[in-house]
């Protein structure tokens, strides 16, 4: 069985016992004699959706073999209990009008909970079953042969619950010589020259990074050749420094991990995502029509020019894009000195200009790009052809933050404001990647909020 059939399967799987539980637990603590069958049925249905979709932005309705069933129950029981709690709250107020008893909602709380616990806990017993029977099992391998490969191949061989089926080693180019792998029963199965080609091949799905010697350059190159693979990349920790503020940490066989995920086309940044995108940029260009109209008369009576102000800028996959924003410099300004970044307190900036970008409003009819697709609310901001390819000569790895849509604000943006130099990029690179590696309905809230914040306090540009 392949794993994406394994993982759909599993999937669903957890989704109608979750159903069931919720069926028997409504039956068993809330069902009202007085209501018809269908009348019941409709309410188990409806009552279930709800519980599938925060359970789904939640995170539990992950598939992974090796996830601690300690971990989800502590996680499971709070998210139940405020849900039901924000109900009780809601219906004090009378925002809504049901018939309520608050004892019988929390005790179906309690039984929901219980039910819910002792299904996941079957299945995911079930699932840690099952690797011992190598089904549900990721390909792997290791780069590296040498003595930390060794070791952590080692660990793998001793601890089979790990998720991770090893298909072999790839010779590193710096991999000792004298390094003897015939009394280790290693399988070589190729040099690094050649990864991509046997990620492929093999059908590859994870990597462990364990060089030799883990300079910061000589594990940037590795990830670097790696790179575009839809695959996780694991690093042992003590190359931490070399990514920081890129990955996750996670624990494998008891070692603790960098894991770089390459896979970032999930079902939120596919679909959900983009559907808010459209959802929130289509009321806001409603609600700022006015505020447009006055700010274009504005710019007009301040200074000669265009109103727009269209700029080439790189989004997803490369694909360029004129980027929309009301003119807030002098006509031309960069007329003699060419591309270059905008200071802090930039001359070429125009009085009105000065007012619009303290507010953001000059960035307001990036809207417009969002409703194209060229843009995204959240995410890093799209940079200039001219400075990407500059960027890349610095930062090998920079292509990875064309891999998702550029965002009007971000994570970098409400961290640090202003980009002033090269090393102002690398600090917001840190902030890029782990935006990317940590994308989430949840993150992505966090930062609209704080956006909003700053947008009403305002601050120079």
């Amino acid at each position: 069985m392949k794993n994406a059939q394994y993982n759909y399967i599993l999937l669903s799987v957890l989704i109608l016992s979750d159903f069931f539980s919720g069926a028997l637990s409504f039956w068993l603590t809330l069902l009202n004699q007085n209501i018809f069958p269908l009348e019941s049925i409709s309410i188990v249905i409806i009552l279930n959706f709800c519980w599938s979709i925060i359970f789904f932005f939640a995170n539990l309705y992950n598939t992974r073999a090796t996830l601690s069933r300690f971990d989800e129950i502590i996680r499971l029981v709070p998210i139940i209990y405020s849900v039901l709690v924000l109900f009780i709250v809601v219906h004090i107020f009378g925002l809504i009008d049901f018939r309520v008893d608050y004892k019988e909602i929390l005790t179906y709380g309690l039984v929901f909970s219980a039910i819910l616990i002792v299904n996941r806990f079957i299945i995911h017993s079930s699932q840690k079953l099952l690797l011992n029977k190598k089904i549900g099992l990721n390909n792997a391998l290791i780069l590296g042969v040498n003595r930390r490969g060794a070791a952590i191949f080692k660990n793998l061989k001793d601890q089979p619950l790990h998720g991770l089926n090893v298909k072999g080693f790839i010779q590193a180019y710096d991999d000792p010589i004298e390094f003897n792998i015939k009394d280790l029963n290693i399988n070589k199965i190729g040099n690094e020259a050649d990864i991509v080609g046997l990620i492929k091949s093999e059908k590859i799905e994870d990597v462990i990074i364990a060089l030799d010697k883990p300079t910061p350059e000589r594990i940037m190159s590795s990830i670097v050749n790696i790179n575009g693979a839809p695959l996780s990349i694991k690093i042992l920790p003590d190359m931490y420094e070399v990514v920081t503020g890129l990955a996750r940490t996670t624990q494998l066989v008891g070692v603790p991990l960098i894991d770089i995920n390459f896979n970032l086309d999930t079902f939120y940044s596919r679909v959900l995502k983009r559907l808010i995108d459209v959802i929130l940029s289509i009321v806001g260009i409603l609600i700022c029509l006015p505020i447009w109209i006055s700010v274009s008369l504005l710019i007009k009576i301040d200074s000669a020019g265009p109103i727009l102000y269209l700029q080439s800028r790189s989004g997803r996959s490369g694909k360029l894009f004129n980027i929309i924003k009301f003119r807030s410099m002098v006509f031309n300004a960069e007329s003699e000195t060419g591309p270059v970044w905008a200071g802090k307190h930039d001359a070429r900036v125009t009085r009105i200009g000065k007012l619009l970008r303290r507010f953001h409003i000059d960035e307001t009819p990036q809207l417009i790009n969002i409703v194209k697709g060229d843009m995204s609310i959240i995410g890093p901001r799209p940079e200039r052809p001219y400075f990407i390819e500059k960027l890349k000569e610095t930062y090998p790895f920079y292509s990875r933050r064309l891999k998702i849509r550029p965002g009007v604000s971000g994570w970098a943006q409400i961290n640090q404001p202003f980009d002033t130099d090269l090393k102002d990029v690398h600090q917001k690179l840190k902030y890029d990647f782990y935006y990317i590696e940590n994308l989430s309905l949840r993150l992505d809230s966090h930062i609209l909020f704080r956006t909003l914040w700053v947008v009403i306090r305002g601050h120079p540009k």
